[in-house]
């Protein structure tokens, strides 16, 4: 029987390359499908972190959060409705970051009630496919890199932390993340950005934009992080779901995407 450690590193090898491969291989179209189908699994294990246990409702949440992401998708084919979203997205992490700071208090505000919980899985996911969707439009380098830059704060945050963490982060949210690792995954997000300048033809001018957002992307999926566990705090849960060995759910696989997908994309068009 494989550990837990050895269980996400034969996942991650598995799936890692065919993800790559879809980014580059599939149309703008198909791929936009894949990724639903991972918004869609999300919303799953979602409703089970807001208490929805029977199958229709959990069926009926679910639907409905891939709709709301179709009719957004298809009002940001305009620019402006675009740059809409993704403020409201943003705006919407801003607050996310004072139930983060103030949890416990204030719980009942953003998870009392059935409506507002659900609208929360909304907010979580609809933005994120928008935002990657129209991100893979503009290359697979920057959807790639995007990625790479989430997995190099993970990866940092976790190997940082656990040689030299001792500030707990947000000890009654996540008692696991420590300041130094936040450091060490936007230490590790920068070497990714600093790589990907200089294998890209990209104005030097426009490299301290490119490092700048490499540490607003990184800080800010330290957020998606926070912000799913609180839920797992409030639902009693420790994973949002098992379909990934070593993993959890897909949920616990893209938390960190959900926040910095929105600001990436409009950090990224402000650039380019």
């Amino acid at each position: 029987m494989l550990s837990g450690i050895a269980q996400r590193v034969v996942t991650a090898l598995v799936l890692a390359p065919v993800f790559i491969w879809a980014i580059f291989a599939l149309p703008n179209d198909y791929f936009s499908y894949l990724l639903l189908a991972f918004v869609a699994l999300g919303a799953w294990e979602f409703s089970r972190l807001i208490k929805i246990t029977k199958p229709v409702g959990r069926t009926s949440l679910t639907l409905f959060i891939v709709g709301c992401a179709l009719v957004a998708n298809h009002h940001a084919q305009n620019l402006d409705n675009l740059y809409v979203l993704l403020y409201v997205s943003i705006a919407w992490w801003g607050l996310n970051l004072f139930w983060v700071i103030r949890y416990p208090s204030h719980a009942q505000t953003w998870y009392g009630s059935g409506i507002i919980r659900s609208m929360n899985g909304v907010l979580l996911l609809a933005p994120m496919w928008v935002a990657l969707v129209s991100l893979h439009s503009k290359g697979g380098e920057y959807f790639l890199l995007l990625m790479l830059l989430i997995w190099g704060a993970d990866s940092g945050a976790y190997f940082v932390g656990r040689k030299f963490g001792k500030r707990k982060l947000a000890p009654k949210v996540s008692p696991g993340k420590s300041i130094e690792g936040v450091v060490g995954g936007v230490g590790f997000a920068l070497i990714v950005m600093i790589v990907f300048l200089q294998t890209q033809a990209i104005d030097s001018e426009k490299y301290l934009g490119y490092l700048v957002l490499a540490i607003v992307v990184s800080s800010v999926s330290v957020l998606g992080d926070l912000f799913e566990s609180l839920f797992k705090r409030e639902s009693g849960l420790k994973d949002s779901g098992q379909i990934l060995p070593g993993h959890g759910g897909v949920l616990d696989r893209i938390d960190s995407l959900t926040a910095a997908a929105p600001f990436f994309l409009l950090g990224l068009i402000t650039l380019l």
